[in-house]
C-alpha cells in the first residue's frame, strides 16, 4: 500500500477528550453509533490536511470543544490533531515532499500537527504586548498553527498541495454537482485532455452552422423576437442584451464545457435520467479517475479519499459489489457507514470501531488483530456470511451454533432483558473454534466486551476425548503457561459419576469463567432438563407424534434432574431431538422459554426470594444451566452496566473478570 494515515491522536476536539487510533488501516471502514464522532473524526483530518479549508475555517469556536473540558474556550483549552503518514518508503518524490515532516526512518513516519492554543501574549488597541488577565477568552484570543515534524516553524502547505485528500460529505448532490461544471470531476478529467485544436475549430463551425439551421425555423425566431423586447424593456436601451437561443457556444476554447456524460450509446440517457444511488457510485467514479489521471501526471504525491455515509441510495447488492472492489485497490479510502451490507465486505483489518463513553470517544481497530492470514480469511467469510453484526455491536455472546442463536436470546427476553436495546449479539462461531473470534472482539481488535458460551461435552466422545469443553475453554485462557496448567489439571479429573467430580472440575470451569468463557455440563439440550424440562417435552411433542420418540424424551428429562445420570437414556433423548433437526427444535423450544416465568423458576429452583442475592449453593441448584445465566449476567452488567440476576457469586460479580472477556 502506498502513502496513507497510520496513526492519528486527537486532544479535546468534540467529541473527542483523547483519541489515539495506533494502526490506522490504509483502507478504513470507520463505525459506530449516532453522535459517537464519525464525522468529526474526518473533519479533524481535514483542519489537517485539507487544502481546501480556510485559515478562518480552521479558527474553532466553543462548540468546537470537548464538552467535558473543565475549562472549555474560556479556559484556554487547547486542542491537538496529529495525524502521522507511512507507506512512502521507496516513493522518494514523497520523501523529498515530506522531508520536514519526517519523525522517523524504520519504516518512514511522517507527522503533522494542528494546534489551536490560547496566544502567550495578546496585543491591546495601542498595540502594545500584555499577557492575559484572567478575563474568560474568547476565540479571538486564539491562534491556529498545523505544522511538519517536530518544529512550529515546518511550514505544511506545500505538503497540503502534494497529498491530495477528498472528502465527500454524507448529505452530498451528486447530481447537482455532476451537472455543475465547476464542481464537477468531469472538469478535471476534459480539460487535461490533449484535443486537436484543427478538430476544435471544425467542431465549432459545425455548431454554429446547426444553431443557423435551428434558429430558421419561425417558432423559434419568434421565440426569440419577444425575449428580446420583454428584455429591451426591462433594462432599457443602455444595458438591453441580445438574447439568442443555442445549444453550445462557437467558441472553440469552450466547446468542452457543453460535453455531457451520457448513459447509453444512443446519448439519450443523462445524469438527471438516474436514480441518487446511481450518480453517487458515477460522481465517486469520476473523482476516482480524476485523481488518477492527476496522480499519473505528478501533480501530487498520494491520494486520500474519504466518504461518509456511502451507502446513502445504494441497493444492497450494489454496496457489497461496489466497495469489496473500492476497499481492496486504488488509492487509500476512509468510510464512515452504519451499513453491514459494506462493513461485511471490508477486509477484516480495515475497522475503526468508535464508542461513547464518559470521558469522549474512544476508539478501537482490528488492523493489528493477532491472527494468521488464514484465519484472517475466515473472519472476512464469516463477517460476509453474518452480515457483520459483531462490528456494531455494544457486547456479544459468541456461541457454537444454531441451537444457541434460537435459546439465548429467548432466556434473555425472559429475564427482561432487551438485547437489541442494548446492541447486544449473540453470533454463533459456526463450530467450536472461538480462538479467532476472540482476537477479532478482544482487545488488540475491537475491545467489544464479550463471552463464550460452549458445551461442557464431559463424557467420552466418539473421538475418545472426554472434557472437550474444558479443554476448549483453557486454550483460550491468554495466559500460556496457565492455559498448559489447566490442560494438565483436566487430564487428571475423576470420571462423571466420581464422587468428587463437581467438587474437582467446578473450580478450573470457575476460573474460566473469569475470563469470560462460561462452559457446561454436557450440552445444551441436556444442561437445559433442570430448568425447563416441561418446556423441552412440549416443544418435542409440537413437532413429533410418535409415541416411541415421546416417551424417549421425557424420560431423558427426567434423567437429567436425577443425582445419577444413565447415558443411555441420555443418547436416546439426544438422538430424537437430532432426528428432528437440533435448530428446528430449538426454535420451537426458545418460544416457550421466552414466555416463562424466569423469576418464578429460579425461585423455585434455589429456594432463594428473586430480589436476594444468589449464593454459590443456590447457584448449585440451578443445576447444569447455571453456566448459561452466569453468562447473561455477565454480558448484561457488561451492556446495560446493571445485573440481569441478583448478585450471583461469581468471579466476574466480585470484579475479577480479566480483559480478556471484557
Amino acid at each position: 500500500m502506498g502513502l496513507h494515515i497510520s496513526r492519528i491522536e486527537i486532544r479535546n476536539f468534540r467529541n473527542f477528550r483523547h483519541l489515539v487510533i495506533d494502526d490506522f488501516p490504509a483502507h478504513a471502514v470507520i463505525v459506530g453509533e449516532n453522535g459517537v464522532g464519525k464525522s468529526n473524526l474526518l473533519e479533524a483530518i481535514r483542519l489537517v490536511l485539507d487544502p481546501s479549508i480556510s485559515d478562518a475555517r480552521r479558527m474553532l469556536r466553543e462548540e468546537d470543544i470537548w464538552e467535558g473540558h473543565p475549562a472549555g474556550l474560556a479556559g484556554g483549552a487547547e486542542v491537538t490533531i496529529v495525524v502521522e503518514l507511512r507507506g512512502f518508503d521507496d516513493d522518494a518524490d514523497a520523501k523529498s515532499i515530506l522531508s520536514s515532516a519526517t519523525v522517523d526512518f524504520d519504516p518512514y513516519v511522517a507527522r503533522l500537527t494542528y494546534r489551536f492554543a490560547p496566544r502567550t501574549e495578546i496585543a491591546t488597541a495601542d498595540g502594545s504586548q500584555v499577557q492575559p488577565t484572567g478575563r474568560p477568552l474568547i476565540a479571538k484570543d486564539y491562534d491556529v498553527v498545523v505544522f511538519a515534524g517536530d518544529r512550529e516553524t515546518n511550514d505544511v502547505r506545500a505538503i497540503r498541495r502534494e497529498v491530495a485528500l477528498r472528502v465527500l460529505p454524507a448529505l452530498r448532490d451528486a447530481e447537482g454537482d455532476l451537472q455543475n461544471w465547476r464542481r464537477s470531476p468531469m472538469r478535471d478529467l476534459l480539460e487535461r485532455l490533449p484535443l486537436d485544436p484543427a478538430n476544435l475549430e471544425a467542431t465549432a463551425s459545425a455548431i454554429a452552422t446547426a444553431v443557423d439551421q435551428l434558429t430558421k425555423d419561425a417558432n423559434v425566431a419568434k421565440l426569440e423576437g419577444h425575449l428580446t423586447d420583454r428584455l429591451g424593456d426591462m433594462f432599457g436601451p443602455r444595458m438591453a442584451p441580445q438574447p439568442t437561443l443555442g445549444f453550445a457556444s462557437s467558441k472553440p476554447d469552450e466547446l468542452i464545457r457543453a460535453v455531457r456524460l451520457f448513459f447509453d450509446t444512443a446519448r439519450r440517457r443523462s445524469i438527471s435520467d438516474t436514480s441518487l444511488g446511481s450518480a453517487n457510485v458515477i460522481y465517486l467514479g469520476l473523482l476516482l479517475e480524476a485523481l488518477s489521471q492527476q496522480r499519473l501526471d505528478e501533480e501530487f504525491i498520494a491520494t486520500l479519499v474519504a466518504v461518509e455515509e456511502p451507502e446513502a441510495h445504494l441497493h444492497v447488492t450494489l454496496q457489497r459489489h461496489l466497495f469489496r472492489y473500492l476497499l481492496r485497490t486504488g488509492p487509500s479510502l476512509i468510510l464512515t457507514t452504519h451499513s453491514p451490507h459494506i462493513a461485511a465486505v471490508a477486509p477484516v483489518r480495515s475497522f475503526i470501531v468508535l464508542r461513547a463513553t464518559g470521558n469522549g470517544t474512544t476508539g478501537a481497530t482490528t488492523a493489528a488483530i493477532p491472527v494468521s492470514d488464514k484465519e484472517a480469511a475466515d473472519l472476512e467469510r464469516y463477517l460476509d456470511v453474518s452480515r457483520a453484526e459483531v462490528l456494531f455491536a455494544s457486547a456479544v455472546v459468541l456461541v457454537e451454533g444454531l441451537a444457541e442463536l434460537y435459546i439465548l436470546p429467548a432466556l434473555a427476553e425472559a429475564a427482561g432483558f432487551d438485547l437489541d436495546a442494548y446492541g447486544t449479539v449473540v453470533a454463533s462461531a459456526h463450530g467450536t473454534d472461538f480462538k479467532p473470534y476472540r482476537a477479532l472482539l478482544g482487545p488488540k481488535g475491537l475491545d467489544t466486551p464479550h463471552v463464550v458460551v460452549t458445551d461442557g461435552d464431559a463424557t467420552l466422545d466418539k473421538r475418545g476425548v472426554r472434557e472437550a469443553g474444558l479443554k476448549r475453554g483453557a486454550k483460550l485462557n491468554p495466559e500460556p503457561s496457565r492455559s498448559k496448567a489447566l490442560l494438565e489439571q483436566i487430564a487428571l479429573l475423576p470420571e462423571t459419576d466420581a464422587a468428587d467430580y463437581r467438587t474437582t472440575r467446578d473450580p478450573l470451569a470457575s476460573e474460566l469463567q473469569g475470563h469470560g468463557i462460561y462452559i457446561g455440563a454436557q450440552t445444551l439440550e441436556t444442561d437445559l432438563c433442570s430448568l425447563f424440562g416441561e418446556e423441552i417435552i412440549q416443544a418435542f411433542e409440537e413437532l413429533n407424534t410418535n409415541t416411541t420418540a415421546r416417551d424417549d424424551v421425557s424420560r431423558g428429562v427426567a434423567n437429567e434432574q436425577n443425582t445419577t445420570v444413565d447415558p443411555v437414556l441420555r443418547k436416546k433423548m439426544l438422538k430424537r431431538i437430532g432426528a428432528l433437526s437440533k435448530g428446528r427444535f430449538a426454535q420451537r423450544l426458545a418460544a416457550h422459554i421466552a414466555q416463562a416465568d424466569l423469576q418464578g423458576r429460579i425461585r423455585d429452583a434455589t429456594q432463594t426470594p428473586w430480589n436476594l442475592p444468589l449464593d454459590e449453593q443456590a447457584l448449585r441448584r440451578l443445576g447444569t444451566a447455571s453456566y448459561i445465566f452466569l453468562a447473561m449476567e455477565h454480558i448484561s452488567r457488561a451492556a446495560r452496566g446493571t445485573s440481569l440476576f441478583p448478585g450471583p457469586t461469581t468471579p466476574f460479580a466480585n470484579g475479577q473478570a480479566s480483559d480478556a472477556g471484557q
